[in-house]
């Protein structure tokens, strides 16, 4: 009798953390679908701000893409705020996404487009497989993706504010890296919780973690075309 009842305790524990994981994944997908909404309008949005902002438009899409990123954090468990800011923030995401595409098309084709998105599918699926495969715990990598992502941070911002390429290349090299490391991490960390109450914030950050990393790749690939 006792061995059934452990038997049945770890059985709904098992469907409750697979349940979980499919949660995770399927907000991940939702966020998937509203940014490609917002790099379908991208275009449009450019030719809504450009008129009116100028070239600050970059710099306003930023800050919105920051604030729906912390707004999204602040309420990842309050629903139905966690999918409103969570569709906010991918949503501003895929714009951003879409505009950046546009502009490498224009100079280098549509080859470093399509190549960074398949890469980056790439990287998830493998990433992804290591992390169920192996069952490891990948924490150990939280300082080198702290170091990672606070240089890639600041570098980049450096690289923007002074129109430095070469810097630029090289921090979106270390941002691959150390986005590619908090996937890894994430992933081990969403199969080992025990707290099953926080699927958006999951699949917050493996979204981030992706978007960072295409954004990275289109920036290397195009510009070796440069």
């Amino acid at each position: 009798m006792e061995y059934q009842q452990q038997w049945q305790g770890v059985s709904a524990g098992a469907r409750d953390r697979v349940d979980f994981v499919r949660n995770v994944y399927l907000w991940l997908m939702g966020g998937f679908a509203v940014a490609a909404l917002g790099a379908f309008s991208a275009p449009f949005v450019a030719a809504a701000l450009i008129p009116r902002v100028g070239q600050w438009m970059v710099w306003i899409l930023f800050g919105a893409q920051f604030g729906a990123l912390f707004f999204a954090r602040a309420v990842s468990r309050r629903k139905p705020l966690n999918r409103i800011a969570f569709a906010l923030y991918t949503f501003v995401s895929g714009i951003i996404a879409g505009i950046v595409s546009l502009v490498v098309a224009q100079g280098a084709g549509f080859t470093p487009v399509l190549a960074a998105f398949g890469l980056t599918g790439g990287v998830f699926l493998t990433l992804t497989m290591v992390a169920v495969v192996s069952k490891r715990d990948f924490s150990f990598l939280r300082n080198f993706v702290i170091v990672g992502i606070a240089v890639g941070f600041f570098g980049g911002l450096a690289a923007a504010i002074f129109h430095l390429n070469a810097l630029s290349l090289v921090i979106s090299g270390v941002l691959v890296i150390a986005c590619s490391a908090k996937l890894l991490w994430d992933t081990s960390a969403m199969l080992r919780t025990r707290d099953f109450s926080d699927p958006a914030g999951f699949a917050l950050s493996l979204f981030v973690n992706l978007y960072v990393i295409f954004i990275s790749l289109l920036n290397i690939l195009s510009g070796r075309r440069r």
